[in-house]
């Protein structure tokens, strides 16, 4: 490792690492939960989000920041922006949605996710996104609360 980790935007030729990463990401979940999944689910899960990434990063669809380390990707996250209904104050606001946040193994416990994170709050004040969104695993909880993400009424109905 350098002394010099360099926080930056990913652009569409990242996209295979940004996929490994989401993969890696959902890996570690698993394993800490005990889970296995069938590795045609992980190929089709890669697949459809580089196809995301292709159009969304040129687009400002999806923004995502990275770590770089002497030419090495040590960690990742993205926001998604999405349209969303007006509020009762009539303005119109969208959704920023936090999602696929790694961190390689080596480069854990080094502050490189809160790093990305405060970068993704601060372009959100910066732009005028005023709520952000995201689902905590067990690993990233801590941080998430410690940036100031609460729980809120979410519900949710898994139609299947």
């Amino acid at each position: 490792m350098t002394d010099t980790l360099i926080l930056r935007l990913a652009v569409a030729a990242d996209i295979p690492v940004l996929v490994s990463h989401r993969r890696r990401m959902f890996e570690d979940m698993d394993a800490l939960k005990g889970v296995t999944r069938d590795r045609d689910h992980f190929e089709a899960m890669d697949v459809a989000y580089a196809d995301i990434l292709r159009y969304e990063i040129p687009a400002g669809a999806t923004r995502v920041w990275m770590i770089e380390d002497d030419g090495k990707i040590a960690a990742s996250g993205a926001l998604k922006f999405t349209d969303w209904l007006p509020r009762p104050d009539g303005q119109r606001r969208g959704l920023v949605y936090v999602h696929s946040v790694y961190t390689a193994l080596e480069y854990r416990r080094q502050g490189l996710a809160r790093r990305i994170l405060q970068a993704m709050i601060a372009d959100c004040r910066e732009n005028g996104w005023p709520r952000i969104s995201l689902h905590a695993s067990e690993m990233g909880r801590g941080l998430y609360e410690e940036l100031g993400f609460m729980p809120t009424n979410e519900m949710r109905l898994i139609v299947e």
